[in-house]
C-alpha cells in the first residue's frame, strides 16, 4: 500500500504543478513616462525638481567642467565670407507642392 500512496502523491504533485504553470500568462508592457514634460503625471514634477536640485550641477561643477577656452576663436571665422567678413546665410527653399 505504500507504493500506491507514493504514486498518488506524485500524481497529485504533478497535477498541481501543471495547473500552477498553465495559469500564468504574460501581458504586453506599456511605457508610462515619469517626467510631466513628456506626458507623465503632473504630480511628479515637484519630486523630480527636488531630486535634480539635490544632485547639484554634477559633472559641470568645480574642476570637472570642460575647457571651452578655445571655442570662441574656433567659431569666429565660421559662416563668414572671405572678402567681406560678413556672415553668409544659406537658405534651402522648400517647394510648396513636392
Amino acid at each position: 500500500m505504500g507504493a500506491h500512496v507514493k504514486l498518488l502523491a506524485t500524481m497529485i504533485f504533478g497535477l498541481g504543478m501543471a495547473s500552477a504553470t498553465s495559469s500564468v500568462s504574460a501581458s504586453q508592457l506599456t511605457y508610462v513616462p515619469t517626467n510631466p514634460t513628456f506626458g507623465g503625471n503632473p504630480l511628479n514634477g515637484s519630486f523630480l525638481l527636488s531630486q535634480a536640485q539635490a544632485q547639484g550641477l554634477g559633472v559641470k561643477s568645480g574642476q570637472n567642467s570642460p575647457d571651452l577656452s578655445g571655442l570662441d576663436s574656433a567659431l569666429s571665422g565660421l559662416g563668414s565670407s572671405i572678402n567681406t567678413g560678413t556672415p553668409v546665410v544659406v537658405v534651402n527653399p522648400v517647394p510648396a507642392n513636392p
